[in-house]
């Protein structure tokens, strides 16, 4: 734990000990294996914390102040928990606040705290970043001041936050999953119930590779919004055309959709194609993960990179082409883009005996055909938020 000395030593460097408690804990960011844009429409979704996280330290003060510093970016924020209102200029320091602020609505008792925290979690690549950032707070707070609040209530505060304080009307896989995320396992959440399953995911002969496009995600709001009303549509004519209650399309099948299909225009019927076959796909892949079928479920990504691409629409020509690069390679079981889309990351399941060959490869064949030098990122499924118990807090 030489890297966290290391931390130790800049917090000691930065505040002065108030000799109240002090502690460390670290929170993942995610990537979704499959189940894209089912979240909104109340279905699910399959996400595993990856081993890129924010280690956070942090030690009460006795007053109501909270001074956090960024080391990635060298910059801090002051708060009153007082006076919690979002700011304009820094808005990163939004995500603590709101967290914050729903603990304390939440009827907790907060003292002030000095803070600094480090992130390896890539910047604008559908990785979580900032849900990594609410749940690493959430825990630092509960537990420098002993609240005991339990794991998917955390979750849920974290998630309400983001809607209510930065004013992302997120939903809750990316704190779920940064929260209650295990080693070794995928995480199945249904999106309706909040009810989650761990999924096995310990064949250490295969490995995720997340490839990063390095294109940003610039049409995700507009085009978001487009596929939700979208979706909303196909959800009323299901409705008025099934004779059972319809509240998304999480209730049609795809039985209803072959029967019904037809009289939909295009593109809601391609809209509500891809929903309602990417649901079955994660209970599918559920299926395969537990019987350690990785075949099947990479070829299950195939699927969900098609239907994205094509039904939803959502891709872009460099998340295709990285797909359609790594499907070529030998030792590939499946591809296919994750997240919102137009941009950010695909994610490659891989025997591991091709991993080196595959990351070489794939960053050559990117950066002759797209001008562009990916990152790529390899991760077996992780542990969700923690606190980091060794290290010399002493520096």
């Amino acid at each position: 734990m030489q890297d966290l000395n290391k931390l130790w030593k800049i917090f000691n460097e930065k505040f002065a000990d108030t000799g109240l408690i002090k502690g460390a804990f670290s929170a993942p960011g995610r990537v979704n294996l499959i189940g894209e844009h089912t979240d909104y429409n109340e279905g699910f979704v399959l996400p595993m914390a990856i081993e890129k996280k924010i280690i956070m330290l942090g030690q009460l003060r006795n007053d109501r102040l909270v001074q956090v510093f960024d080391l990635g970016y060298k910059v801090e924020a002051k708060f009153s928990l007082d006076d919690l209102t979002p700011i304009k200029k820094d808005k990163w320091a939004n995500y603590l606040m709101g967290v914050i602020d729903e603990i304390q609505k939440a009827g907790y008792i907060l003292q002030g705290a000095n803070i600094i925290f480090r992130s390896d979690i890539p910047q604008k690549a559908g990785l979580s970043s900032s849900a990594a950032l609410e749940v690493v707070t959430a825990l630092t707070m509960s537990e420098l001041n002993s609240l005991k609040i339990e794991p998917v209530k955390m979750a849920r505060l974290c998630q309400q936050a983001e809607n209510n304080f930065v004013g992302v009307a997120c939903g809750i896989m990316d704190q779920y999953i940064s929260v209650l995320g295990k080693k070794g396992c995928a995480l199945m959440i249904d999106c309706r119930s909040n009810k989650y399953e761990l999924v096995p995911f310990t064949d250490k002969n295969y490995k995720i590779v997340i490839c990063n496009s390095k294109v940003e995600r610039g049409l995700v709001d507009s085009k978001y919004n487009q596929r939700r009303k979208e979706c909303k549509q196909a959800t009323e004519f299901f409705a008025d055309h099934l004779e059972r209650k319809i509240s998304a399309l999480r209730d049609v099948t795809i039985n209803d959709l072959d029967r019904f299909g037809t009289k939909l225009p295009d593109p809601i019927f391609r809209r509500a194609r891809h929903i309602i076959t990417e649901n079955n796909r994660v209970l599918t892949s559920m299926g395969a993960l537990k019987n350690n079928d990785f075949a099947a479920f990479g070829q299950l990504m195939v699927e969900s990179h098609q239907s994205l691409r094509d039904d939803y629409e959502v891709s872009c020509p460099e998340l295709d082409l990285l797909v359609d690069l790594a499907l070529n390679e030998e030792g590939i079981l499946g591809a296919r883009m994750t997240g919102a889309g137009f941009g950010g990351c695909t994610i490659n399941l891989t025997k591991k005996a091709y991993l080196e060959h595959f990351i070489e490869v794939i960053s050559e064949k990117y950066k002759k055909k797209a001008g562009i030098i990916p990152e790529i990122y390899v991760s077996s499924p992780t542990a969700g938020a923690k606190m980091i118990k060794e290290g010399n807090k002493n520096g």
